[in-house]
Formats: C-alpha cells, structure tokens, sequence
C-alpha cells in the first residue's frame, strides 16, 4: 500500500475551515430546523402519541444496528495523520457491507420475538422488516461522507442533508395524511436514508475498488473500537425507554416521551453539526496543544453562553406553545419538554468535550464514562418511573447528565495544561443559570395562579432580570459579552461574503 501524507495545513487553517464549516452547517441546520418545525406542527395533528411509541420501539432495533454496523472504522482512518489509502477505504467499505448484512439477518431472526413480547400488533412485524433492510443506506454512505469530511467539505454535506431533510418531511407529512399512521414516520425515514444515499455519492469522488484485506481490518479494530464503543453503550442506555418505559408504562408513554425528546433535543442540532467539524479539526491539532486548548475552550464557551440564555426562555414558554401549537392530546407531555429541555444543554457540552477525548486519543476514558452514565441510568431510571410514573423520567437526565459533564471536563482537563480549570468554566454557567430558572419559575407558579400567558412572561421577565443581575457579580464567568463576541463574528463573516456575492 502507498501511503500519502496529509497536506500541511496550518493550525490557523484548520480552525477558518472549521469555522466556514460550522456556519455552512448552521445555514443547513436552520433551514431544517424551519421543515422540523413544519413537521411537527402539521405530524401532532395527524399522529396520535400510540403512533409515536409504536414508531421508537420497532425503531430501536435500526438504530442500534448502525452503531454496530460501523465499529469505529472510519473514525480511525479520520484519526490518522496522513491520507487512507484506497486499498483502506475499500477494504472498510466492504467490511461495513458485510457486518451490515449479518446485523439485519440477527434482527429479521429476532423480530417476531420483540413484536410478541410488547404486543405491538401485525403492522409492527413487516414495519422492523423495512427498517432494519434500511441499515443499508447507512453503511452504504459511510465511507464517502468520511472522505468528505476528512477533507472539511462540509458544504456539500450541507446540500446533501438539507435535500434529504425536505425528503423526508415531505414524505412523512404525505403518509400520515393519508392514514398511515406510524408508517408514515418509518418510511419518511426510508426516504431520507435512499435520498441521502445518493446525494452523497454524488457529491463524493470516492468509488470502491474491489478489494479487500483483512489485515486493514485488524489494524484499524482497536483503535476503532475504542471510538464506536462509547456511542454503543449510548445507545443501549437509551433503550431503557422503549425497553423499560415500554414494559413499565405502556405504549402510549414511550410514545409521549420520544415526542418530547423529538420537540426539546432542537438545540442538539447544533451539538451534531459541532462534533462533526470539530473532530477532524482537533484530529489535525495534536501537536499544537495550547491551539488544541484554545480552540476548545472558546467553542464551549460559545456554546454554554448561547444555551443558558436561549434555553430557559423556551422551557419558560413551553406550557403554553405545546397546547397552542401541538393541541391538547400533548400536554401530559409539557414537564418533559421542559426537562429534557435544560438536559440538551448538558448533552451539547458534553458531546464536545467527548469529541475533544475522542480526538486526543482518549476514548477507553470516554467508554468508562459512558459505561458509568449508562449502569446510573438503567438503575436510577427504573426506580424513578416505578416509583413516580412518567414525571420521574424527567429529572433522571439532570441528575446524571451533571455528573457526566464533571467528570468528562476534568478528564479533557489532564490532556494538557492549557486546559486548566476546565471543569469550573464549564459547569458554572449551568448550576447558576439554572438555579435562576428554578427560582424565576418557582416565582412566577406562585404569584400568578392562573394564566398559562401571564404566568409566562413573568417568568421570562424575572428570569432576564436575574441574568442580568448575575452578569454584574465577580465571580461567575460573563455571558452576555460572549454572546456579543458570537454576533461580532457572524457580521464579519457576512461583511467579508457579501463583495464575493456581489461580483460579477
């Protein structure tokens, strides 16, 4: 095999391309985020929460399949110093194939068992059928979206996902128009996989050869185990809500409770399109460690000072959107949108600084980490909905999501002294902006009985006084100057755009 070194790019390079590659990704996520919008407001209308909890459980099985069907491979080829060979590429592109392959003969062999198990009816069989078949849009893209984005080609990553995104909600929005219930909501999916599936091979250069060699294969599992373990043990702790809550509750909650993750986890769009640029970026930053530190530092103070003040306001509000906008059939639903809510502030942070593990070489810290999320939630979500119903799933991810962002800052803290203190700048905002929640909530329940309105804005006005007040003391780190530091960027980036525009 010839092996080619990567081209030299300098640490100054790296974070302009990762820049432009977040706001090209962000001009995608907000123009989804308009369909996701559309989506839901036209599916809550159309879907029943049975359709929603139906949907998660035959879902789950896909889901965890294509976390098995990748093992890490190709982030270990993103990891390495210099280019993939095509002989690697290939190789890895096959081997996605055939564990792929197995992977959906293991679930079509244990389907009727599921189906039987949680009574979920004679649509549910042929619908895991189709799902699981769909893994194969998955494994199938893999390899050419690594070349795309080991490259910083994010803009036609954006294009490919913003096609497939209008796929999918016209196609879902269609079906369940149309009756079809839960279906509606497994074959948009299918859609968007087939369309995604070609978008990206047309935007990639990349094509298989046809070869294979198994010792590529030995190579790259270690290391890519250690990657994709992490996010596989993820996804086994979600499956304690269809698993548990499904058994537990009912249909009817698991349904309830995908719904609300669907309408409160809109900020991890932000998490998805930041981890994604940031590993290659801080893949070609390991011999720079005060940029590495420097680079890190300012995305998450970014982050948390854009979430702690956005977040809030929307949890603030959800009482009365969920009923005005989704109708009353989603209201048992309202305490865990706003739960869920301040958790997605949590798993943002932490999936940056679990990219941040991942790429300094990290990640049997990261599988500890997730290994230990995973056994607290199993054992502490069991507890809490048998003991307080559907209300005591809220609260678990707070609780454990808390501690996983401690613990992971000070592991990305000992990757280098640049990263000092980590753990304070971190956790900080969230304890005090969170605290001032709590306490503009609590106030504002107590002094407006009634009024879902009234009660609202009172919040919010108690809260942006509390914040303000906050940003006056010495000792917490300042948010509002960050959030001006971000608007200060994006105008020069549409200041330095528009001549280009405008030439001819």
């Amino acid at each position: 095999m010839n092996a080619t070194a990567a081209p030299e790019v300098t640490t100054a390079e790296v974070k302009a391309r990762a820049q432009r590659g977040v706001l090209i990704l962000a001009a995608r996520t907000l123009v989804s985020q308009g369909l996701r919008v559309v989506s839901a407001l036209c599916l809550s209308r159309l879907l029943f929460p049975d359709d929603y909890g139906l949907f998660g459980i035959v879902s789950y099985a896909a889901t965890l399949g294509a976390y098995l069907g990748d093992l890490g491979l190709s982030a270990a080829l993103v990891r390495q110093s210099r280019e993939p060979t095509p002989e690697e590429t290939s190789t890895l592109f096959w081997g996605h194939q055939a564990l792929t392959a197995v992977l959906v003969a293991i679930v079509i062999a244990l389907a009727p068992r599921l189906v039987e198990g949680y009574a979920l009816g004679a649509q549910a069989l042929p619908m895991v059928y189709a799902m699981t078949l769909g893994l194969f849009f998955f494994s199938l893209r893999i390899i050419p979206a690594m070349s795309l984005e080991r490259r910083l080609a994010f803009p036609a990553i954006a294009r490919a996902e913003l096609i497939e995104n209008l796929a999918q909600v016209a196609t879902t929005i269609t079906l369940a128009a149309l009756g079809f219930g839960a279906w509606s909501l497994a074959l948009g999916g299918l859609v968007r996989g087939a369309v995604g599936l070609l978008c990206i091979w047309y935007a990639s250069p990349w094509r298989p050869r046809l070869t294979f060699h198994g010792s590529i294969i030995r190579r790259l599992l270690g290391v890519g185990l250690a990657f994709q373990l992490p996010p596989l043990v993820a996804a086994l702790t979600v499956g304690w809500i269809p698993l548990v809550v499904g058994r537990v509750l009912g249909q009817d909650a698991v349904g309830l409770v995908n719904w609300a993750w669907a309408l409160a986890s809109t900020p991890m769009m932000i998490s998805a399109i930041l981890n994604r640029v940031a590993f290659p970026a801080y893949c070609r930053l390991q011999d720079d460690p005060a940029g590495f530190a420097d680079y890190l530092r300012t995305s998450l103070r970014r982050l948390s000072a854009t979430l702690c003040l956005l977040i809030p306001l929307a949890v603030l509000a959800v009482p009365v959107a969920v009923p005005l906008l989704f109708g009353a059939r989603w209201e048992p639903a309202i305490p865990l949108v706003q739960w869920f809510s301040v958790e997605c502030i949590l798993t943002t942070l932490i999936g940056l600084l679990a990219t941040a593990q991942n790429a300094g070489e990290r990640p049997w810290e990261r599988l500890a980490v997730t290994v230990g999320v995973g056994v607290s939630k199993w054992a502490l979500g069991t507890w809490l909905i048998h003991r307080f119903g559907l209300i005591g799933i809220g609260p678990l991810g707070i609780i454990v999501g808390l501690g996983e962002l401690s613990v992971t800052a000070w592991l990305v803290s000992r990757l280098n002294p640049a990263l000092r203190g980590l753990v304070r700048e971190v956790v900080e905002p969230f304890v005090t902006v969170g605290l001032l929640l709590l306490g503009a909530s609590v106030a504002a329940s107590y002094l407006v009985r009634e009024g879902m309105w009234l009660q609202a804005l009172l919040g919010a006005a108690l809260f942006s006084g509390l914040f303000l007040l906050r940003e006056r003391l010495p000792w917490p780190r300042p948010l509002v100057a960050e959030l001006r530091t971000i608007a200060g960027l994006v105008r020069a980036r549409l200041r330095r755009a528009a001549p280009r525009e405008s030439s001819p």
